[in-house]
């Protein structure tokens, strides 16, 4: 899935969910960035920024002062050349324009600790697309981890695997039966193949039983 936005800036957003993370590509003026999220990086949580750029509203107080300040010039009969305080008026209002047209709504879609954020334009015209592309996202980050991360297996360290179904138990994948069923499962399995829960070490029997008989073959010869 793919979600394209622009704002009034003329800046292109482009995000693609792929099949391990998310793509994020930014063409700019004078710029292009790409930039890719693994799903282990992207986190649930919503913050919601509404911005401007405050250079542009510190312009135009500046000219609406100097304005005010050859009116009341002229009004003490002062010598100002015409139209001085309308040019700079004029002024005043263009930079005040262009400080409201620079108002950005922004998304930021961040992990619990407010990190790896990744933004969105949050604009209403944009609001049903983007809902739905979050939405799509999450969905397919949740697939991803619970498929790679949910699976007991006898290869991987005990304390690796535990850690894991107690991450995505946190991050609200698993409930609390399904992760009692995984450790169950987990603690039989450690037992078959003689994991150490303590070192996270795995200890594959089969290779000694191996080097036993190697031996019992050397005595025969």
């Amino acid at each position: 899935m793919e979600l394209k936005q622009f704002d009034t800036n003329l800046d292109r957003f482009h995000y693609i969910i792929e099949e391990n993370g998310v793509r994020l590509i930014i063409k700019r003026l004078a710029s292009t960035s790409d930039t890719f999220v693994e799903f282990e990086d992207i986190g649930s949580k919503i913050i919601k920024e509404n911005t401007r750029k405050l250079l542009w509203l510190g312009l135009s107080i500046l000219f609406l002062i100097i304005a005010i300040a050859v009116l009341i010039k002229r009004m003490n009969g002062g010598r100002i050349g015409d139209g001085a305080e309308l040019f700079h008026f004029s002024v005043s209002a263009i930079f005040f324009i262009i400080f409201l047209l620079t108002k950005k709504n922004v998304l930021f879609l961040t992990q619990a600790d407010n990190t790896n954020a990744i933004e969105f334009i949050a604009t209403k015209r944009h609001k049903e697309k983007l809902d739905s592309f979050i939405k799509n996202l999450l969905h397919a980050r949740d697939k991803y981890l619970v498929g790679k991360y949910a699976q007991i297996d006898e290869f991987l360290p005990y304390n690796q695997q535990y850690n894991n179904l107690v991450w995505l138990y946190n991050l609200k994948l698993l409930t609390k039966e399904e992760l009692k069923s995984k450790i169950s499962d987990l603690d039989k399995l450690d037992l078959e193949t003689g994991n150490d829960k303590k070192s996270g070490l795995t200890k594959i029997v089969g290779f000694k039983r191996d080097d036993l008989e190697d031996e019992g073959e050397e005595d025969d010869d």
